[in-house]
């Protein structure tokens, strides 16, 4: 199998394809593997972290990882693009990082009109969420206009309106937008979103 992965063990976050998220490195180790990754152009895949050590069987989104600064200490602020979703197959390499092999995940992500009303409803959210966390109006409208895709749309409801990791790790897993969507909404509602202890509530 020629397909190759860094992991990047983390608590609590969950990359989703498609979806942009921020990473500070700061471990010697992993800044390595981030020049690595660049150079070579292999993605880095986020994994939840288990205490064995051991990720085989694991399912992961992955993406080029970019280098956005780097720190006189060494340090670097990157993004990561999730591009692939995979399940890892079996280690490579332990030391200085793990290197695992995987098999590509396919999903079925058609949408039809079947789906326009919850679809609608979840931009409705998000666009809520945009107002109060992204105060520059060109960021949001530039965000918002990526909400367009319904795979987009529901990879950032599960990013950033979903609290519990285990939740957003069910999302990401799931094969289809019609299973995606379905547990989207089984947790989300009917329930509230604090914005912070001076704004109000998100309800729905």
């Amino acid at each position: 199998m020629d397909n190759k992965i860094f992991l990047f063990p983390l608590q609590n976050s969950v990359l989703f394809k498609k979806v942009t998220l921020p990473y500070h490195i700061f471990e010697e180790r992993y800044r390595k593997m981030i020049r690595d990754a660049c150079d070579q152009q292999i993605p880095v895949g986020i994994v939840n972290y288990h205490s064995s050590d051991m990720y085989g069987g694991e399912i992961c989104v992955a993406g080029i990882p970019h280098i956005l600064s780097e720190y006189p200490d060494g340090r670097m602020d990157i993004y990561i693009t999730g591009t692939v979703k995979c399940q890892l197959v079996e280690s490579v390499k332990e030391y200085p990082y793990k290197i695992y092999t995987y098999r590509p995940l396919r999903e079925d992500m058609r949408a039809d009109d079947t789906f326009d009303i919850e679809l609608s409803s979840l931009q409705s959210f998000l666009e809520k969420w945009a107002i109060h966390f992204l105060p520059d109006p060109n960021q949001r409208e530039a965000f918002v206009a990526t909400l367009e895709e319904p795979e987009v749309l529901i990879n950032y409801c599960a990013v950033f309106l979903v609290d519990e990791p285990r939740l957003k790790r069910e999302i990401m897993e799931a094969g289809s937008l019609k299973e995606k969507i379905k547990i989207l909404l089984h947790v989300m509602g009917p329930k509230e979103v604090s914005l912070g202890p001076f704004m109000p509530s998100l309800k729905f």
